[in-house]
């Protein structure tokens, strides 16, 4: 196939639209064109444009990655998913990930770690809601362990439930005994705390029933 024309695109800048054989084949980045050299009367066998297609997803898929992590850090798997909701192929998606995880773009420890001091700042939780919402998010169990014993280990988690429940209950005095326990433990469950973690807490401030 020949190319007969080459246009730069109207709205999207660095944006090429390639004709093969006087009709519209698929548009090309310009780092794409250049690195192959591409020009008017140029003869296309089927093999180079696959390679000229390969290329310029990559490039697109990159492109993709960079703008969804210039907002804020995200995991591995937050990439894959953009990546794939692009349409891009396993095979770039890999080469990708690999070359931002080499790169530091990608770096799920570091991002386990930054995710939890957040959301302790934001909105103390018990480790056991922190590691759910960081496996939903992609991060491997043990690398979500790993951070939370480094940033927020038991005794730490324990003084937080305490703070929580002591400010909780204030807000609670004119409720019963039994009743004030029962409105804290379930407060301490529905913020991530487990259940001995949440009776120890109690005990400790004597909320007895």
């Amino acid at each position: 196939m020949k190319i007969t024309a080459i246009e730069k695109q109207k709205k999207i800048r660095d944006r090429y639209n390639i004709y093969l054989d006087n009709e519209f084949a698929f548009g090309l980045y310009e780092d794409t064109v250049q690195k192959f050299g591409l020009r008017s009367n140029d003869e296309l066998p089927e093999e180079k444009l696959n390679e000229i297609r390969d290329y310029d997803e990559l490039c697109f898929g990159k492109y993709i990655a960079y703008s969804f992590l210039s907002y804020k850090p995200r995991s591995e798997k937050e990439v894959y998913r953009k990546l794939k909701a692009n349409k891009i192929s396993e095979n770039s998606i890999k080469k990708i990930i690999s070359q931002f995880t080499e790169l530091k773009y990608i770096d799920d420890r570091a991002y386990a770690k930054l995710y939890i001091e957040s959301r302790l700042n934001s909105k103390p939780s018990g480790r056991r809601l922190i590691k759910l919402k960081l496996t939903g998010k992609g991060i491997e169990s043990e690398t979500a362990d790993n951070a939370l014993n480094e940033i927020y280990n038991e005794t730490d988690e324990f003084s937080s439930a305490i703070k929580l429940t002591e400010k909780y209950a204030k807000k609670l005095k004119s409720m019963s005994d039994f009743d004030r326990r029962k409105k804290c433990f379930s407060y301490l469950i529905s913020r991530g705390f487990d259940f001995d973690t949440a009776n120890n807490v109690l005990n400790e401030l004597k909320l007895n029933s």
